[in-house]
């Protein structure tokens, strides 16, 4: 050991590698050493490690003997009811004793395996968050050696650093030792030969798993290697349905990429993901905040939701209303029956599944993947970090080169993996790591056409001790140059570079106003039918709510008829203005911020479509949601060329809006009974407020509804037509953006549902001459009804976890908020 680096987190000490030495063989039955060290020069010592395996002991669910009862406990009678260990994860048997405790216990001499066959679905395993100073298996050693060609045992000092579990048992108090080589790498080489290995084993267990599922009749899902030191992209195809999460992928786009890679190379239908959750927002989670978190799953490639979470309703022993509570009121959210939304859950229900559907339809297209290797996934952060691809509006994945012999990692017409994502360039940047069979694999794609970019210049950095010379790489590399179709690019403006070399992005972007917003797109090709869908998604993370509109084009690598799919409502509509070349189309397009909308191109010989559409014109033109009729909401009358060459006159909408004031407010606050720890008991009492604006309940003059959750019922009355727009023939309702939820009505009937992003309604079809009334009823969380008990506030005897940092809710903005309005039109 010859040098000590002194951090405030950790000490680092070198280890001369030459010096390192297996001594397992010197020690005798006894437990003793003899050796005799060399002699050592100035300011060298030598150190002696022990190393034993020793089993965590770390139990998933604790037995509930260890509990200390807050609620009554059920009895032990047998290992069964004793608690749950975490098994093994890095061998068969692990897996094994896992398929075999189901077989044994819970499908053995039951009804429970037909019907698991009948409705079941998945076998499906949590994110690994089990604890260990050093992640091992009994068989490491000798896969390490069979694999790599060497022992690991003279290399274990180096490994403490960066490879544990979940968590270790150091505690904080404890400055870790860690230990690096005097290597060029300071080790590092050895470090990713055990991640690798490790990587392959954890396959080895996944690959267990899935096949016991198959063999039950169902599949497997799996939240695959996040939170550990593997390669998470070389094993996400070894499940059925690899699972990710909004939680520990921290909300970002760039992350989903990462994981929907070699999941969609690999061809699963399904990229699942554990959505909504968010530290200290339980009860506080507005419907738009969960929704924000779906949007940007789904152009990261996500396409199916499980929401965090559905707690039991019930009666639950000591605890309050207004329900059971999971893990001390940390993370968001308890959707249930208990919440004051949740009869109006189905509006934004129904729009998840409609997105859903169209995610899954088909196959998703790509423009270009990044290569990325890398060996440790403790987190996931952005690998990507410039703004110019999506910017342009290219769309992009990565892949591990442990993914490029996948079957359907073939190249076809200079196009990779034409039968699924259909990449049409890989970019590798100068700081990315290399392994001699991606390199291998990577020339014979370039031979085979495929567009190869180094991005910033050749990589020289190699993953592990492969046997194969960093020099014999970077030649294999360089030669490559040569090829007509392989680039070498700046690490800058890669939008730019690509664009230069003709790699264009599927759905080219063009946007005007509110630069401080970016639109992201998800294409998904089904060729069954003949159609392409584009999901659009403009993202305004960041910015105060209701802000954040956006207007531009796209032009889209695409023919057919657009038509736009409303997920909020299922209407299916023409798009009334667009212009169209043989294999292009561009369209305009405006959206609220984070406000979606999908694009379907159809084709085929029994197509319904128009006869003829607008090509251009001067003034944006709309048709309504499923209606059969355009507006031009411009200032003037417009003319507009019809794809046919004629041209007519769009007459314009350009009436004063209807502004909505002199509302009547009827609050329904939502409270605990006397006796809170009956869930069902919630005290409803009214108060009425006439309100000349739209201002949040806890900003209504003299009202004192800052501790107040619950419904509102908005009512106001109007007279149609109004005098200074007689000419109208009809009008749309203009909300906003919502807070929670929202849902209206016009003369008794209901409208369809509202876009909690922008919540506008063609009202024509329920108008009447005279007098009409308006009621839009609103939804509250539960955050602000509970900031007056919260030191009252039990779940199975568990005040709210002041250790967590779960304090009491701040007071929100509830209620509807902004300028509403009715704007007349002609159509």
């Amino acid at each position: 050991m010859t040098k000590t680096t002194n951090e405030t987190t950790a000490i680092y000490k070198t280890l001369s590698r030459q010096s390192m030495v297996d001594v397992t063989n010197k020690v005798n039955t006894a437990g003793r050493l003899t050796y005799q060290f060399p002699a050592g020069s100035a300011g060298e010592s030598y150190v002696v490690f022990a190393y034993y395996l020793v089993h965590t002991g770390f139990m998933e669910q604790r037995s509930p003997l260890s509990v200390i009862p807050g609620v009554p406990q059920s009895p032990v009678t047998s290992y069964v009811q004793n608690g749950s260990w975490v098994v093994d994860h890095f061998s068969t048997k692990g897996a094994k004793l896992v398929t075999d405790f189901w077989e044994q216990h819970l499908l053995n001499g039951s009804d429970t395996a037909q019907l698991l066959k009948q409705v079941g679905n998945y076998v499906w395993e949590d994110s690994q968050e089990y604890p260990a100073n050093i992640l091992w298996t009994p068989g490491l050693a000798s896969s390490f050696q069979t694999s790599h060609g060497y022992s690991v045992n003279k290399y274990l000092p180096i490994l403490l650093a960066g490879n544990s579990g979940f968590s270790t048992s150091f505690g904080s108090s404890v400055i870790p030792i860690y230990y690096v080589t005097d290597e060029i790498d300071s080790g590092a080489s050895h470090v990713a030969d055990y991640r690798q290995t490790l990587t392959n084993l954890n396959a080895q267990f996944l690959q267990t798993l899935t096949s016991w599922a198959h063999s039950i009749g169902v599949q497997s899902s799996t939240q695959v290697v996040y939170n550990l030191p593997m390669d998470m992209l070389a094993n996400i195809p070894d499940v059925d349905a690899p699972e990710t999460e909004t939680l520990g992928f921290s909300h970002n786009i760039d992350s989903y990429r990462q994981y929907a890679g070699p999941a969609n190379l690999a061809g699963k239908r399904i990229i699942s993901s554990e959505a909504g959750a968010v530290q200290l927002s339980a009860y506080q989670q507005t419907i738009p905040e969960l929704l924000w978190d779906l949007k940007r799953s789904i152009v990261g490639g996500v396409n199916n939701f499980i929401l965090h979470g559905y707690p039991y309703t019930g009666n639950y022993p000591n605890s309050t209303w207004p329900s059971w509570t999971t893990f001390g009121y940390r993370f968001s959210e308890m959707h249930n029956r208990h919440q004051p939304g949740w009869d109006f859950y189905s509006d934004f229900m129904n729009y998840i599944s409609r997105v859903q559907y169209v995610s899954q339809s088909g196959v998703p297209k790509r423009d270009i993947v990044f290569w990325l290797k890398d060996t440790s996934f403790t987190s996931v952060p952005t690998r990507y970090w410039p703004t110019d691809l999506q910017n342009a509006g290219y769309t992009y994945e990565y892949l591990s080169p442990d993914d490029f012999n996948l079957p359907n990692a073939q190249v076809l017409n200079g196009v990779l993996a034409p039968s699924h994502q259909s990449f049409k360039a890989i970019v590798v940047r100068g700081n990315d790591t290399l392994t001699s069979s991606g390199v291998s694999k990577l020339a014979q794609w370039a031979h085979q056409g495929l567009p190869v970019v180094f991005s910033g210049g050749i990589p020289s950095n190699i993953s592990g001790t492969s046997g194969v010379s960093s020099s014999s790489i970077k030649s294999t590399l360089t030669q490559l140059l040569s090829l007509k179709n392989v680039h070498s690019v700046p690490f800058t403006n890669l939008a730019q570079s690509l664009s230069s070399i003709g790699i264009t992005p599927r759905t080219a972007v063009s946007k005007g106003q509110a630069s401080n917003t970016t639109w992201f797109t998800n294409w998904r090709e089904d060729v069954s039918i003949s159609t392409s869908y584009v999901f659009i998604y403009n993202d305004a993370t960041g910015l105060p709510r209701g802000s954040g509109a956006s207007t531009g084009n796209i032009t889209f690598e695409a023919s057919g008829t657009p038509f736009v799919y409303d997920a909020w409502t299922g209407n299916k509509t023409p798009v009334a203005s667009y212009q169209q070349w043989q294999n292009t189309t561009t369209i305009a397009i405006a959206l609220a911020g984070n406000q979606t909308t999908i694009l379907a191109f159809e084709r085929g010989s029994k197509l319904l479509k128009s006869s003829v559409h607008v090509e251009h014109s001067s003034e944006q033109l709309k048709t309504m949601p499923g209606a059969n009729y355009i507006v031009n909401f411009g200032h003037k009358s417009c003319s507009a060329k019809l794809s046919n060459g004629s041209t007519i006159t769009v007459p314009s909408s350009d009436f004063s809006p209807i502004a909505l004031k002199n509302w009547t407010l009827t609050v329904e606050s939502w409270t605990a009974p006397s006796n809170m720890y009956d869930v069902e008991g919630t005290v409803k009492t009214n108060s009425t407020f006439a309100l000349n604006s739209l201002v949040p309940w806890n900003q209504i003059p003299n009202a004192k509804l800052s501790n107040v959750s619950g419904r509102g019922y908005y009512t106001i009355s109007f007279t149609w037509p109004p005098a200074s727009s007689s000419a109208a023939t009809g009008a749309q309702l203009n909300l906003g953006s919502i807070i929670h939820t929202a849902r209206a009505s016009l003369n008794g009937f209901a409208l369809p549902p509202l876009d909690v992003a922008d919540a506008k309604a063609d009202l024509t079809p329920y108008l009447k001459k005279g007098v009409n009334e308006l009621q839009v009823v609103v939804a509250t969380p539960y955050g602000n009804a509970l900031r007056p008990i919260w030191a009252n506030l039990k779940s199975y005897g568990d005040a709210p976890n002041l250790l967590a940092g779960v304090t009491p809710p701040v007071v929100a903005e509830y209620g509807l908020v902004g300028d509403a309005s009715i704007v007349p039109f002609v159509g």
